[in-house]
């Protein structure tokens, strides 16, 4: 299976003010032109359900996914259903000494294996497209 791997390091911002952004999943349309919606259907101190509505190469997916809160260090994410075989991974944050890094990690299976080869690889370039925006318009909203 695919795994995308992006991250951006955040100068001269705490990590608290950028987990804060990056937990902050209901925000993101509004600075993220890709995501569409985001809602917490369920919430606990450390784990929630999100419901996702994004744009992935001019394509619209939706998913329900399960998140496991780590705060100030990572979120973990794993599709419960959706339109994928399987999209799951990860948010981290790291202090350096450079700022805060902060790291999202996509693991993903079309469910198509026929087409994979040819598939993946468009999946992958979408996919960190994606990402490379997210993470950008994490980094706008806490500078």
């Amino acid at each position: 299976m695919p795994v995308v791997h992006s991250s951006l390091v955040i100068p001269h911002v705490p990590l608290h003010q950028v987990w804060d952004a990056v937990a902050d999943f209901e925000a993101y349309p509004e600075t993220m032109p890709d995501v569409l919606e985001v809602a917490f259907l369920d919430r606990a101190d450390d784990t929630a359900s999100t419901s996702w509505r994004v744009l992935l190469n001019g394509s619209e997916l939706t998913w329900t996914e399960r998140d496991e809160f780590e705060p100030y260090e990572r979120i973990v994410f794993d599709q419960i259903e959706g339109d994928l075989e399987v999209f799951r991974g990860e948010w981290r944050l790291r202090e350096t000494h450079e700022g805060v890094e902060v790291a999202l990690d996509v693991e993903f299976d079309l469910g198509i294996p026929s087409l994979a080869p040819v598939l993946d690889p468009i999946g992958i370039q979408a996919i960190q497209a994606n990402a490379r925006s997210m993470l950008s318009a994490i980094r706008e909203t806490v500078s």
